[in-house]
């Protein structure tokens, strides 16, 4: 919404498992094909995908993506990618990024036990600017938001 009052073009791209996972009311309306409510209201286009086609693209909402950028016209200088969701969609949203080189933010998901910085249960690697070397940052002090070139997504996702 905040980039809608920008007047900035938003493109989102939802996904799920299947069409009774997405978060959202599917509405079939004057408009082809389903739409997502919420996003419908604010005039933003949306992309859907499902891993088992039952809903708009078949496949992960990444491979939407990258289906979407590689058969448009697009700036990259005035494309970003904000991303949320599990964490190895998350580390394919960054590839996805670094490919096209636009800048991608991540929302990390932690549990946070005490949600201060104390605990620390809620630490994510980052790359620091020595080569090789990491630190850790705090998802509930530090974030959630990251640069995605700067996480370090474990490879197990």
């Amino acid at each position: 919404m905040a980039l809608k009052k920008l007047s900035t073009k938003v493109l989102v791209f939802a996904g799920a498992r299947s069409c009774d996972d997405l978060p959202f009311t599917i509405r079939i309306g004057n408009i082809t094909g389903l739409v997502l409510e919420e996003f419908w209201q604010l005039g933003v286009d949306c992309q859907i995908a499902t891993d088992d086609g039952s809903a708009g693209f078949k496949g992960y909402v990444t491979a939407c993506a990258e289906n979407w950028l590689s058969k448009n016209t697009w700036n990259p200088a005035r494309t970003a990618i904000y991303a949320c969701g599990p964490e190895i969609m998350l580390a394919a949203a960054a590839q996805l990024a670094l490919k096209h080189d636009v800048p991608c933010q991540v929302s990390m998901e932690r549990m946070m036990a005490c949600g201060i910085g104390l605990c620390q249960s809620c630490a994510i690697e980052h790359k620091t600017t020595q080569p090789q070397q990491t630190e850790y940052k705090l998802c509930c002090k530090e974030g959630p938001v990251f640069d995605a070139r700067d996480v370090v997504f474990s490879k197990e996702g």
